[in-house]
C-alpha cells in the first residue's frame, strides 16, 4: 500500500469509518480525480510490486470508480485493490490483466479483512478454486459480492462458479443498452437459471471518466456492474438506519 493510500485510510477511517459504506474495488487501480476525491480511501498493490497509491497505468478501474460514486450519488467510500500485472498486458489483450488467481484471492481476502459492505469485480476470473473459495467466505461474512457477467455474447455467463458459491449474496450483472434491451455482447443468464443471482443494469454508453479525468463513456458488463453494486449498498444503508 503507497504511503498516500495509508494516509487517507488513517485520516477517513480514523474519524468517520461509518458515514458512508466501504466498497472494495477489485481492478486496475483508480486515479484521484477531482470527481474522486475524498471517495478514495485506500489502495493497496496485490500484485505485489508496491506501486504509488492512485497512479494507475489504465484507466478501467477509474471508469468503474467514477460510475460507482455517481449511480451512489457520492456517498460511497471506496477502497482500491489493485490487481493489474506489473508487467502489463500483452499484446491484443484489455486491461486489467493478471495471468495469476493469487493477486484476485490475496485482493478479495483483504477486502475481507477490512470489512467492507461491498466487493466490485468488474473482472473475467478464470474457474480457480481459491477464487471460489474466496468468493464463498466474503459473502459467508455478509459481504455483497458483485460480478460482471461477461462481454462474450454468451447464453451463459462469465464468472459463473463464484456466482454460484457467493449464493445468496453475490449477484451477476448483465448489460442493457440505453432502450433497456440486453447488450448484444453480453453474457446472458441460462434459461432455467439455478444457484445464482443475475440481474441486468445499463452499461451500453455509461458517462464516466479516465484515470487523467476528461470525460468518456464506457461499454459492456465491466461498467453495468457498479451500478447494481451501488443499488446493493443503497439497499442495505436503508434496512440498517
Amino acid at each position: 500500500m503507497g504511503l498516500l493510500g495509508m494516509a487517507l485510510f488513517a485520516a477517513v477511517a480514523g474519524s468517520t469509518p461509518a458515514a458512508a459504506p466501504r466498497v472494495a474495488i477489485i481492478d486496475s487501480g483508480v486515479a484521484e480525480t477531482p470527481e474522486l476525491h475524498g471517495k478514495l480511501i485506500a489502495e493497496y498493490d496485490m500484485a505485489g510490486a508496491d506501486r504509488p497509491a492512485f497512479r494507475p497505468r489504465y484507466d478501467h478501474g477509474t471508469m468503474v470508480a467514477t460510475i460507482l460514486s455517481r449511480a451512489a450519488a457520492g456517498e460511497v467510500a471506496i477502497v482500491s485493490l489493485r490487481i493489474d500485472d506489473p508487467a502489463g498486458c500483452r499484446p491484443g489483450a484489455n486491461p486489467p490483466c493478471q495471468p495469476s488467481a493469487a493477486p484476485i484471492v490475496a485482493a478479495i481476502r483483504k477486502a475481507i479483512d477490512l470489512k467492507v459492505d461491498a466487493i466490485n469485480i468488474s473482472l473475467a476470473l478464470a474457474d480457480d478454486p481459491a477464487i471460489t473459495a474466496a468468493v464463498h467466505d466474503a459473502a459467508s461474512a455478509g459481504i455483497v459480492v458483485v460480478l460482471a457477467a461477461g462481454n462474450n455474447g454468451l447464453s451463459h455467463p462469465g464468472n459463473l462458479a463464484m456466482a454460484r458459491q457467493g449464493f445468496p449474496n453475490a449477484v451477476l450483472v448483465g448489460a442493457l443498452d440505453a432502450a433497456g434491451q440486453p447488450w448484444t455482447g453480453t453474457n446472458r443468464p441460462e434459461p432455467q437459471a439455478q444457484g445464482y443471482l443475475y440481474v441486468w443494469q445499463r452499461g451500453v454508453d455509461v458517462p464516466t471518466t479516465l484515470a487523467d479525468g476528461r470525460a468518456v463513456t464506457g461499454t459492456g458488463t465491466s461498467f453495468a456492474a457498479p451500478i447494481e453494486t451501488a443499488r446493493r449498498i443503497a439497499n442495505h444503508r436503508r434496512r440498517t438506519a
